[in-house]
C-alpha cells in the first residue's frame, strides 16, 4: 500500500505536543456519514502511541483520500495495534429527532465511552465535544493533519460502509452497497420509485419532500390535520415510555404511520386516525378490513427486513381528536385494535 503523495500527510505533531504536557491517552475522534440521505452517522475514537514506530503510521490520512482496500487494511492494523479503538453511531431516527449536529456529537460521545481505556485528552475533527467529559481540541481538517483523527475516520468509514452493505440485503433496490446512502443520481431515482424506507432520514430535504407536503398555507386542510395528529401520537408514545423506531414506514404492501417499541420490547405498529367528531364512529371502525390487511402485511415486511420475525408485535390505533383550529383536544390509544375486528 503506497501513500498518496498528492494529499496532505497526517503527523503526530498534536499528540506529541500534548505528551510534553503530560497527557498519555490521547484519543482522536472523527465521524463519517453526516451527508447521506440514509443510514446512521458513525464515529470512531482511536488512541495511538505516537512514540511507537508502526509501519502503517505513515499511511494514515483522511479516509476519503484512501481506496476501499487501503481503508480495510489500515482498519485491521489500527484495531490490532492501537492502545484502544472503538466506534459509536446514531441512527437515522435519532438524526431526525436530534438534528444532524447533535446526533453526530452523540455518536462521538458513544465512541469515546466505548474505548477500553479512558482518554485524558481528545483531538476532534472540527466539532467541539464537551459532552465527552474530557479536555479536547477541535481541529479543522483534523483528519488530514492529525494521525489519531485520521485513524478514527478510517475505522468509522469501514464500520459504516459495512453497515450500509448489510442494508442492501434488508432493503433491496436502493443500491445502498454502492452509494452508501449518499444522494447519488441512482439513489435519488430509486428513492423516487420506491419511496423512503426505515433507514432514510426523513428530516433531510429530498426524503422529507416525499414523506410529507410542504408546510405552507397551500397545504390541504386534511393533510395538515393528519400531520398534526401523527406528531401528537408520536409525542404521546415517547412520553409513555415508547421508543419511536420509524415514522411513515412504506413498502409495496402498505404504510404504517408509526413503528414503536414499548417498555417490554414488544413492537407496536400504530395507525393514527385524526377525528373531528364522535359522529365519525369509533377509531377501530375507521380502519377498514382492507386497511387492516395492508397494515398487517406492512408490519410483517418491517419485521422481516429488520430481522425481527420472532419479536412480539401488535397493531394499535391512536385516535386524536382535533379541534377546529387543529389543536389536540383528546387522544385515545387502543392496544391490539386490529385484533378486535379480526384480520
Amino acid at each position: 500500500m503506497k501513500p498518496l503523495a498528492s494529499k496532505p500527510v497526517a503527523t503526530f505533531a498534536e499528540e506529541l505536543r500534548l505528551w510534553k504536557q503530560g497527557y498519555r491517552l490521547i484519543a482522536g475522534v472523527d465521524e463519517v456519514g453526516r451527508g447521506p440521505l440514509a443510514g446512521p452517522v458513525v464515529a470512531g475514537a482511536v488512541i495511538l502511541d505516537p512514540q511507537a514506530n508502526l509501519p502503517f503510521y505513515p499511511l494514515l490520512r483522511d479516509s476519503k483520500a484512501l481506496t476501499s482496500n487501503q481503508r480495510n487494511r489500515l482498519d485491521e492494523g489500527i484495531r490490532k495495534s492501537a492502545m484502544a479503538a472503538a466506534t459509536g453511531s446514531a441512527s437515522a431516527q435519532e438524526i431526525d429527532e436530534l438534528g444532524i449536529v447533535r446526533a453526530t456529537k452523540e455518536a462521538m460521545s458513544r465512541a469515546v465511552a466505548a474505548l477500553s481505556r479512558k482518554p485524558d485528552h481528545l483531538l476532534i475533527d472540527a466539532l467541539p465535544l464537551p459532552e465527552a467529559g474530557a479536555p479536547f481540541r477541535a481541529i479543522v481538517k483534523g483528519d488530514a493533519l492529525c494521525r489519531s483523527i485520521a485513524a478514527a475516520s478510517i475505522i468509522a468509514k469501514v464500520e459504516r460502509d459495512g453497515l450500509m452493505e448489510e442494508m442492501e440485503g434488508r432493503y433491496p433496490g436502493y443500491g445502498f452497497a454502492r452509494h452508501k446512502g449518499y444522494p447519488t443520481p441512482e439513489h435519488l431515482a430509486q428513492l423516487a420509485r420506491l419511496g423512503p424506507c426505515t433507514i432514510h432520514r426523513r428530516s433531510f430535504g429530498p426524503v422529507q419532500r416525499m414523506v410529507e407536503p410542504e408546510h405552507n398555507s397551500t397545504m390541504p386542510l386534511e393533510q395538515a390535520r393528519g400531520l398534526s395528529a401523527e406528531e401528537a401520537a408520536a409525542t404521546y408514545l415517547r412520553r409513555n415510555g415508547y421508543q419511536v423506531l420509524a415514522r411513515n414506514y412504506r413498502c409495496p404492501w402498505g404504510e404504517v404511520d408509526i413503528v414503536a417499541q414499548d417498555g417490554k420490547g414488544s413492537l407496536a405498529f400504530v395507525e393514527v386516525k385524526a377525528r373531528r367528531s364522535v359522529r365519525m364512529g369509533s377509531p377501530v371502525e375507521a380502519v377498514t378490513r382492507r386497511k387492516q390487511q395492508r397494515l398487517a402485511m406492512a408490519a410483517q415486511d418491517y419485521l422481516q427486513r429488520q430481522g425481527l420475525e420472532g419479536r412480539e408485535w401488535r397493531i394499535d390505533v391512536v385516535a386524536v381528536d382535533l379541534g377546529a383550529g387543529g389543536g389536540v383536544r383528546s387522544l385515545r390509544h387502543i392496544l391490539n385494535a386490529v385484533e378486535e375486528t379480526l384480520l
